[in-house]
């Protein structure tokens, strides 16, 4: 069993929930697509926050 699924981090499972509740095409086959999400998520969380506080932070310069 691979490292990473020893003890997944409770940021990394709220991560990959918040993602896949935010999906909104059909995925076949759910088990894979889950694996795939939860080995992708160490490299992907830093993207995924910096382009919300991006978002936040353009939405503030513009006044909404």
């Amino acid at each position: 069993m691979p490292e990473f699924f020893a003890q997944p981090e409770k940021q990394l499972i709220a991560y990959v929930l918040d993602s896949l509740s935010q999906n909104n095409t059909l995925v076949k086959n759910i088990k894979a697509y889950t694996l795939a999400a939860l080995y992708n998520a160490p490299t992907t969380i830093s993207q995924y926050y910096a382009s919300l506080v991006s978002h936040d932070l353009a939405q503030d310069a513009a006044g909404i």
